[in-house]
């Protein structure tokens, strides 16, 4: 069995990160990243090229459909979304618990659970550094998953909570 990632290096140190003790987040290539903003899709590119380049598998960035999401949420965060195409469907309820959650600009709010990974931002600022975050992440855990040489295993990103902030 391949193990998690314990404690997760970034280019900018987290403000606050506390990692959880839940099932991590298994990766394949039913995943995409969902968007709410196509100013911002482009951000999402870095994203997608290391699955391509770890993996040769090219995931989807997609924008998260009206009806999957309120647009009060869509009109207060910059939103992305990492999971599958099912579990989209239920984008209000990963944001519900956030929704008068207060971001500085600059910030970003990010959280891996066993089913998603959810960014959430008020401007660009915040957005970039969030995908830099995930970006830190991911890999991280490519490089330990193969690595561990274990390839019938999952690729699983450790459960987690981050707050961070541009000029810390």
């Amino acid at each position: 069995m391949s193990k998690n990632i314990r404690d997760y290096e970034f280019r900018s140190s987290p403000r606050e990160i506390t990692y959880l003790d839940n099932e991590p987040l298994k990766l394949d290539k039913n995943f995409s990243f969902f968007h709410n903003k196509i100013k911002f899709r482009k951000e999402l590119t870095r994203l997608q090229l290391i699955f391509r380049d770890y993996t040769n598998i090219s995931l989807l960035a997609s924008g998260i459909r009206d009806s999957y999401l309120k647009e009060e949420y869509s009109e207060k965060f910059f939103i992305v979304i990492f999971t599958t195409n099912q579990a989209i469907k239920d984008a209000n309820q990963m944001i519900s618990p956030y929704k008068d959650t207060k971001i500085k600009p600059g910030c970003f709010y990010l959280e891996s659970t066993s089913n998603y990974m959810l960014l959430l931002s008020k401007d660009m600022e915040g957005l970039i550094l969030g995908v830099d975050t995930i970006e830190d992440i991911l890999t991280q855990t490519f490089k330990l998953y193969f690595e561990q040489s274990n390839l019938e295993d999952y690729i699983k990103i450790k459960p987690f909570r981050l707050l961070n902030c541009t000029g810390q």
